[in-house]
């Protein structure tokens, strides 16, 4: 029996310290925007088909070149080893047993080269340095140890003000022997600085990474133009995102968002924000998604349970994806098309 993700919520916050547990909750200023995204996807009524024949139904589809069991990927997260020891190492393990992608995250607690043994389709999320040197050296590591792609992420030229996390003035502890990791091969750690991104990166940057040589998805996108331009230099997917509410405060909803930039550009459309709910997967992929990433549920999953907690997540929210293609006629994931949604209207 899978278990819900609202009871993984609760344990994590039992079990985390106060620190760490409003490091992962917490959202920018009033936290409207962390509220909104899972409000949003609830303003889209369900229209179901009847007389399908969904006697077998399959959640397995194609997601930028590979399989997937589920259309439901874990975003990139950082230092995952504050909220259990086995931190990434759970994280990718879960993953790759539940048949889906892990996006290791920049600020991660363990080394890129650390999970390459691992089973499963992983990529690597990437914020630039201001030492481009050492960024070209992280990606050719990525490529070297079978990561598939780089995730650009757009939408944090400086870190966003969260007030429930900075009154804390620390995330809480990490386990003896974690620290940030460099992604650089050689042991390195460095403290998690912000400020050391790049923030002078413009489009035409994305030409650079692109050259690189691994694929390049970007990763906070929210308007058509920007999608377009995204695509315009090299980038050959874009999540529409806004950090899940962690960087600015009052921005639009994803999945408000989502319909107008799927629909401007060519390339395959992902989106994180809010989503709690096979319901909400199912939404997601009806407005033009071609898969979701989740954050905070499977953050709660790892602490609360460690590698089995992260693979309750995935497969409650499979689950209940099934459950929601069965009764709206569904039979496979290519049948979820935009007329199953229509506006709520009260």
């Amino acid at each position: 029996m899978t278990e819900s993700i609202s009871s993984l919520r609760d344990r994590a916050e039992q079990v985390l310290p106060p620190a760490t547990w409003d490091f992962v909750a917490a959202g920018a200023g009033r936290e409207s925007t962390v509220t909104g995204n899972e409000a949003a996807w609830d303003r889209w009524w369900l229209r179901p088909r009847t007389m399908v024949d969904v006697g077998t139904v399959d959640t397995a589809t194609t997601v930028l070149g590979g399989p997937v069991a589920t259309p439901v990927l874990l975003a990139p997260a950082g230092r995952q080893r504050a909220l259990h020891p086995d931190g990434e190492v759970a994280v990718a393990a879960a993953a790759g047993a539940a048949g889906t992608v892990y996006c290791l995250a920049t600020s991660a607690t363990t080394d890129l080269h650390d999970l390459a043994g691992l089973p499963g389709r992983r990529w690597l999320q990437l914020y630039v340095s201001e030492d481009r040197e050492q960024t070209r050296r992280v990606v050719e590591n990525a490529a070297a140890a079978g990561y598939e792609r780089i995730v650009l992420t757009l939408d944090r030229p400086v870190e966003g003000n969260r007030p429930r996390s900075r009154r804390h003035g620390t995330l809480g502890p990490l386990p003896p022997g974690a620290a940030v990791t460099t992604h650089l091969g050689d042991g390195s750690t460095r403290a998690h600085v912000p400020s050391r991104w790049d923030r002078s990166l413009t489009w035409a940057d994305l030409d650079w990474l692109t050259a690189l040589g691994l694929p390049l998805t970007v990763k906070g996108v929210l308007r058509a133009d920007d999608a377009v331009r995204a695509a315009g230099h090299g980038a050959d997917s874009i999540v529409v995102s806004n950090h899940g509410g962690r960087q600015l405060d009052g921005t639009v909803p994803t999945a408000v968002a989502l319909p107008e930039v799927a629909a401007a550009v060519d390339v395959p459309v992902l989106v994180d924000g809010g989503i709690r709910t096979g319901g909400a997967v199912f939404r997601a992929l009806a407005l033009g998604a071609d898969a979701v990433l989740v954050g905070r549920p499977y953050l709660w999953g790892l602490a609360a349970a460690g590698e089995a907690g992260v693979r309750a997540v995935l497969d409650t929210l499979t689950a209940e994806l099934r459950d929601t293609m069965t009764l709206a006629g569904c039979p496979t994931i290519a049948d979820i098309t935009a007329d199953l949604l229509t506006p709520a209207t009260c």
